[in-house]
């Protein structure tokens, strides 16, 4: 009698197909997740350059509005110190003046 010949139910070829599948199928998932994380990083970039410009104007403001306090206190001092050697050149005149008529 003859004996029965096994049946290989796809063999080496079959396996190898398999193992690339599963390759390709890690790879394509891994592909997709990064280009998730591309688009949430891309979108975290635009949100910090958006808060970048957003501090920028707010900081040109303030500097703006210091340099404008600074010059009225600088202003104000320079008329108060000029007001002042005024009035102390007029006091000698009047005391001279005062010693002349007595």
């Amino acid at each position: 009698m003859a004996e029965p010949t096994k049946i290989v139910k796809g063999g080496f070829r079959a396996t190898l197909a398999l193992i690339i599948s599963v390759i390709a199928l890690l790879i394509s998932i891994f592909g997709y997740t990064t280009s998730e994380r591309q688009k949430d990083l891309n979108a975290r970039i635009q949100d910090f350059q958006t808060k970048m410009e957003k501090m920028k104007a707010e900081s040109s403001e303030q500097i703006d509005k210091l340099r404008n306090e600074t010059a009225k206190a600088l202003e104000m001092m320079s008329n108060a110190v000029k007001n002042e050697g005024k009035e102390s050149e007029a006091e000698p005149a009047k005391s001279t003046g005062q010693t002349t008529n007595q």
